[in-house]
């Protein structure tokens, strides 16, 4: 009986062990390739595999993140002074929002004017709980600069960074 509890014990920390390697490797960091992502919205369905070629700004947010929410003013702005630069390589913002309703990210928008075209609302819990997993983010809401490779490569990128990007 005792060794059948050994053999039991073992085998779970086995389980375990693989389990939290396996969910390693799920998530994103900084260098990797960046996660599936798969999105949509009125007018779009947008892949992140089908931006390879491209600087991407992924931008996860909610109203009731200040923090996000005011960095999603930020990139807007800065997108806009700079859209009519010629930049080195395309750049394209996407937008990801948390918020409990589509009406409440429509009306931030909105008030923020933002531009809507790249905003996606993502409404299911255990979906968001999934994407904030992968991306890692614990805590709060991040924004990413993925490379034209497809690759990881700022986490909440500051003004500086997002300007060299732009220029």
């Amino acid at each position: 009986m005792k060794k059948l509890k050994i053999i039991i014990a073992g085998f779970a920390i086995l389980l375990m062990s693989a389990s939290a390697f396996a969910d390693k490797h799920l998530q994103a960091a900084l260098g990797d390739e960046a996660p599936r992502l798969v999105i949509e919205n009125d007018s779009t369905t947008l892949s992140l595999e089908s931006l390879k070629g491209k600087w991407v700004i992924l931008s996860f947010w909610s109203a009731g993140d200040a923090e996000s929410r005011m960095y999603q003013n930020q990139v807007s702005t800065l997108s806009q002074a700079y859209k009519h630069t010629a930049a080195h390589q395309p750049i394209e913002i996407i937008s990801v929002n948390f918020d409990r309703s589509k009406q409440l990210m429509e009306e931030i928008i909105s008030i923020d004017h933002l531009d809507s075209d790249m905003q996606f609302h993502i409404e299911n819990p255990s979906e968001i709980k999934s994407i904030r997993k992968t991306f890692r983010m614990n805590e709060g809401l991040r924004t990413f600069v993925i490379n034209p490779e497809g690759k990881l490569t700022i986490a909440d990128p500051t003004e500086e960074e997002l300007k060299k990007l732009f220029a």
